[in-house]
């Protein structure tokens, strides 16, 4: 078992390609986070925004525990400049037993979204680390593997200070 976890929610698949990514440039664990909501189709995006917007989130599953970790990245898509409901729901019900926090987005046009990592540090309850805003066409070409790998060795160089 690793000391870092990589975990994640991914509606269309390019949040989990960073995820995997990022997992093996560390040599991590990688955990799925799972919803029995479904945001796939028009109704699943209509439900996801509608849980977005109002700060709602489903129940979630994951097989790992992250306080087993020394250091938890969290991935999420942007969803109207906010997290998932799913990670929402992650980091509210397992976000104050993560030791350091790594949070990444994934989003169409890969700009900074603030809200989104403040939002995962309010959940989680403290600040991040370190942060990672992708493409999505970038993750999905390759384009940002070594934006990628640039994150993964600078958190692997700060891992010796995690508590």
């Amino acid at each position: 078992m690793s000391d870092v976890l990589v975990t994640c929610f991914s509606r269309t698949g390019s949040t989990e390609l960073a995820a995997r990514a990022l997992a093996e440039s560390l040599g991590a664990d990688l955990d799925l986070i799972q919803s029995p909501d479904s945001y796939t189709g028009p109704g699943g995006l209509v439900r996801g925004l509608w849980q977005t917007l109002t700060r709602r989130g489903p129940p979630v599953e994951t097989a790992r525990d992250p306080a087993d970790y020394a250091l938890v990245l969290v991935g999420t898509p942007v969803w109207a400049g906010q997290p998932t409901p799913p990670v929402r729901s992650y980091l509210a019900r397992y976000g104050r037993r993560i030791r350091a926090l790594a949070p990444f987005c994934v989003s169409a046009s890969g700009q900074a979204y603030p809200g989104v990592f403040q939002a995962m540090e309010r959940l989680a309850g403290l600040p991040p680390r370190a942060t990672l805003s992708l493409a999505e066409n970038d993750v999905r070409s390759g384009a940002s593997a070594d934006r990628i790998r640039q994150f993964a060795i600078s958190l692997r160089r700060g891992r010796d200070g995690v508590a």
